[in-house]
């Protein structure tokens, strides 16, 4: 017989693997994705929200220790559990190490013009850092305008992560190395415009692909981390806009082939096909970020 203030222990739910990810790219509606997901009865998140755990360099990779990384559900109806860090796609081996971890794993990528993405992380560090380099003078440093091979041992603070604006924007040489590592099905690519525009037609996409039932009820669309729109510093140039449109033209084709995401809409593209001055581009950018020419 038990004792009469005795108390049924509470069952701990055995903890579910990751099994999909948000892989990239940044300041392309990836957390407002993941927050969305985050609402559908099935899936079950991280307690952080950017696990940074593939493109940590200070871990032990031969081999690694994967015991902290899942995701412990709440509820009993919760089937799987996702990771979203958007360094993913761009950081050296990050894709080899999680298809070593699992190599059925579900990847989702959102893409977003490469020039306005760029501008966008330009502005997240500057409000991060008030010192951070004016946009020209991180674009005009060509040590990183090319994909990083490999990183230092002790990565988690220097330049790889904040000054490669240009870099992040080479889609085409991001999904082939990807393609490398995962099949084309277990990726699904998509412009953030998808996303932001067609909300509901989106998430249908990424729970099909999920193979997990629809929503019941569609989370409201709320855009997270828009920006600061009163910065101080010289605005980015034309001819700034015209470099990177010159790096990014022959990668936009082949991301184009691989992706079947459609870039002609983007700003870039338009730049490169003669039908938006670079000039008047740069202005646009600058008035949003509240950047006096």
């Amino acid at each position: 017989m038990s004792d009469a203030g005795s108390v049924t222990p509470t069952v701990e739910a055995p903890p579910l693997p990751i099994t999909f990810s948000v892989v990239g790219v940044q300041k392309a509606a990836t957390t407002t994705l993941y927050t969305l997901l985050g609402r559908h009865r099935r899936i079950v998140r991280g307690e952080i929200k950017e696990r940074h755990f593939f493109d940590d360099e200070t871990l032990e990779w031969d081999p690694p220790d994967y015991a902290d990384y899942h995701a412990i559900p709440t509820k009993p109806w919760h089937r799987i559990a996702g990771d979203m860090t958007p360094i993913y796609l761009f950081w050296p081996r990050a894709l080899e190490r999680m298809r070593d971890y699992n190599p059925d794993m579900r990847l989702i990528a959102s893409f977003r013009d490469p020039i306005e993405r760029a501008f966008s992380q330009w502005s997240m560090e500057r409000d991060r850092d008030p010192f951070f380099p004016d946009f020209d003078d991180v674009i005009a440093d060509d040590r990183f305008a090319a994909l990083p091979a490999a990183a230092a041992a002790d990565s988690r603070d220097v330049t790889i992560r904040t000054h490669t604006l240009a870099a992040r924007g080479l889609y085409g040489q991001q999904v082939r190395r990807g393609l490398e590592c995962f099949d084309r099905d277990q990726w699904l690519m998509f412009d953030f415009r998808d996303l932001v525009g067609e909300p509901t037609s989106t998430l249908d996409r990424v729970t099909d692909f999920l193979g997990i039932d629809r929503y019941r009820r569609y989370p409201s669309l709320t855009r997270s981390h828009a920006g600061t729109s009163d910065h101080r510093g010289a605005p980015p140039s034309g001819d700034a806009i015209r470099a990177l449109a010159d790096l990014y033209g022959p990668d936009l084709a082949d991301f184009e082939a691989l992706s079947g995401v459609d870039t002609s809409p983007w700003p870039t593209s338009k730049v490169l096909a003669g039908d938006l001055d670079p000039g008047d581009l740069a202005a646009q950018l600058a008035k949003r970020a509240g950047l006096v020419g």
